[in-house]
Formats: C-alpha cells, sequence, structure tokens
C-alpha cells in the first residue's frame, strides 16, 4: 500500500501581492516546518514548487493520509507570523491512498485529481482519492 498527499498553499500569490515576496517565503518556510511535524520520520515530504508541497507514505493503513490532513489542517489553524503581521494561512489537500502499488504517474494522477476536488470544493479543505 502507499499514500500519496499534495498540498498547495491556498492563495500564496495574494499574501506576495499583498505583503511581499519575503512575507511568502516566511509562509512557505513556516508551512514546510509544520508539515514536517506532521509526519513520521520515515515519511518523505518534498516541496515540488512554487506552493506546492508533496508527502509520500509507504506501508499506509488507509487513514493514514486523512490523518496527516486532518493534523496539518489543524497547526495551520494557528497564524503565521511575518514581522508584526499574523497571517492566517490555509492548505488545499489531495490524498491519494492505493492498496497495491501504482506507477508513479497513476499515483501521482489520483492525487492531482483528489487536490482538484478540494480546490473545487472551496479550498481548506482535503479530499481523497482510493485507487486499486
Amino acid at each position: 500500500a502507499i499514500t500519496l498527499l499534495y498540498l498547495d498553499i491556498d492563495n500564496l500569490k495574494t499574501i506576495n501581492d499583498e505583503n511581499g515576496h519575503a512575507a511568502g517565503d516566511v509562509v512557505i518556510t513556516t508551512f514546510a516546518e509544520r508539515l514536517q511535524r506532521c509526519v513520521h520520520a520515515d515519511d518523505l515530504v518534498a516541496r515540488l514548487g512554487g506552493d506546492e508541497f508533496a508527502v509520500l507514505i509507504e506501508n499506509p493503513v488507509p487513514e493514514s493520509g486523512e490523518n496527516i490532513a486532518k493534523k496539518f489542517r489543524t497547526i495551520m489553524e494557528k497564524p503565521v507570523i511575518v514581522d508584526d503581521m499574523k497571517l492566517m494561512v490555509t492548505a488545499s489537500i489531495g490524498v491519494a491512498y492505493c492498496a497495491q502499488t501504482p506507477s508513479a504517474k497513476e499515483l501521482g494522477s489520483l492525487a492531482d485529481k483528489a487536490l482538484y476536488a478540494a480546490k473545487s470544493a472551496g479550498r481548506a479543505n482535503y479530499q481523497t482519492v482510493v485507487g486499486q
């Protein structure tokens, strides 16, 4: 079994436009640090670029991805402090779970589909897609 989460920082462009790119950099760094605290030591956390992150969980139980998403949403309720500003930052999260290990392309496609569903549902939430 394997689980892949795709995470996007909601409205990072707006944060950059309204507060400057230095504030956006603090948001990205804080987001990454908080995400790292939500996973196990053997899970892989990666920044894919810009506002996109991924978490790969090997040998998960079916609810592992959703547990991380819930934990991360809770930890992100605390504002990100930039100088004297408190920025509320949310994430859209797509969770793909497969009992059988698919190809990397298939797994990525499932996680992307789940992320798109999370964004379509209004952002600041997670959606799960279960593969084979």
